[in-house]
């Protein structure tokens, strides 16, 4: 059965009474750049989440991932963490946040999410089922908390889980992001500039999405490895650090300079990551001109280096972006963040776009999985989807 809607009516035989569309934030540049509080272009798409709540008569709390076909349950009363809980950890979380403060759960619940978010990596999977249910609480229970709240409560469930914690970019994305705008983070202070993305079907260059159709785990005990590493590479470079010096204005030549004793593989994910968010910064410029040309060029040292130095590919991605490069008319093509791997933008000239999905068609006979290409619009913010919208989810 397809949509949230009937897949919370097959699993627990009742009609959702809120049913909540979570957007999937989009990182274009600068995924990694939170670990130099440095610059990320982020923007949402429509593949993200959607959720789907309805009372219970005791209080019991029963949540089906219908993506991963996965199943949680505890108790409003007496919530304890348990290692097998992963994803329920967040609404355990928020349930256990709500009551601290001051909120009253009237009732246990059964929860439905579904959606590519359902099953991303951690930090996206968190930032989109925090948002998806708090929003639905806020309007199943009639809480009144203030939009610019939300995003806090939102946050501050990342006290009451270890590996399934959200970033704060990714949670300002989803509720303020724009349709057909993207969004300039400044890591440091989480200060954002909203700006129109300038390609779109029909004029001279527009956006793609390619999906790798990978499983959705193929590259996921890397990502997370990359980003235990780079958290003791800056960890280590903080405390050689001068005081005052900002870790993201270095160069990969003042690291090879000044710091001799952090290991060569440390060196390699600061460096990525320096340039990845250097990258996103330049880029800004470029998407403000609308310079396909500029930006195609960035994209291409983007993926050398996400190859090369964090070495975060597989021979599907390599593939793809081979035949990218071999077509006239394509920019450049990049593995792009979108919390699950095997996602890549292709910037394509419109007059090349059909001779480009055509070099498509034989990756589903070499590796035996078929891309799935669609555009790349930005999309807008979380909301409540009314009854009348329910089919289409």
């Amino acid at each position: 059965m397809n949509g949230i809607v009937n897949a919370h009516k097959a699993e627990f035989d009742a009609e959702p009474e809120v049913v909540v569309e979570v957007p999937q934030v989009t990182t274009f540049l600068g995924a990694f750049a939170d670990f130099c509080k440095g610059y990320s272009l982020m923007s949402t798409n429509t593949q993200g989440l959607r959720v789907a709540i309805s009372r219970r008569p005791d209080q019991m709390v029963i949540a089906f991932n219908s993506t991963s076909k996965e199943r949680k349950k505890f108790q409003l009363t007496g919530i304890r963490a348990k290692r097998e809980d992963r994803w329920a950890s967040v609404i355990k979380g928020l349930c256990q946040l709500l009551i601290a403060s001051g909120f009253r759960l009237p009732s246990g619940f059964n929860l439905t999410i579904k959606g590519q978010s359902a099953v991303a990596d951690p930090p996206a999977l968190s930032a989109a089922l925090a948002s998806g249910l708090v929003v639905a609480f806020n309007e199943l229970f009639s809480f009144g908390i203030e939009p610019n709240n939300l995003v806090r409560y939102a946050y501050s469930v990342n006290k009451y889980t270890d590996k399934y914690k959200s970033r704060l970019r990714d949670l300002i994305t989803i509720f303020t992001a724009e349709q057909g705008k993207m969004m300039l983070f400044d890591l440091e202070t989480c200060a954002h500039k909203t700006f129109d993305y300038p390609f779109r079907k029909g004029g001279k260059t527009g956006s793609w999405f390619i999906d790798c159709s990978l499983p959705a785990d193929e590259l996921s005990s890397e990502v997370s490895l990359f980003r235990e590493n780079a958290e003791a590479a800056f960890s280590m470079l903080r405390s050689m650090l001068p005081e005052k010096e900002k870790v993201r204005e270095l160069t990969h030549k003042d690291i090879v300079q000044n710091y001799p004793r952090i290991p060569e593989d440390y060196k390699r994910i600061i460096r990525f990551i320096l340039e990845d968010s250097a990258a996103a910064l330049k880029c800004y410029d470029y998407l403000l001109s609308g310079d396909a040309v500029s930006i195609g060029k960035i994209l291409t040292y983007e993926q050398r280096n996400i190859s090369t130095l964090a070495e975060l590919t597989s021979p599907e991605v390599d593939w793809l972006v081979k035949r990218g490069s071999e077509t006239d008319g394509v920019n450049g093509v990049t593995e792009i963040s979108v919390g699950i791997t095997g996602t890549l933008v292709a910037l394509v000239d419109e007059a090349n776009l059909e001779e480009y999905k055509t070099q498509l068609k034989e990756y589903e006979r070499i590796f035996g999985f078929k891309p799935v290409v669609r555009e790349y619009i930005p999309s807008g913010a979380i909301k409540v989807i009314d009854k009348d919208e329910y089919p289409s989810v």
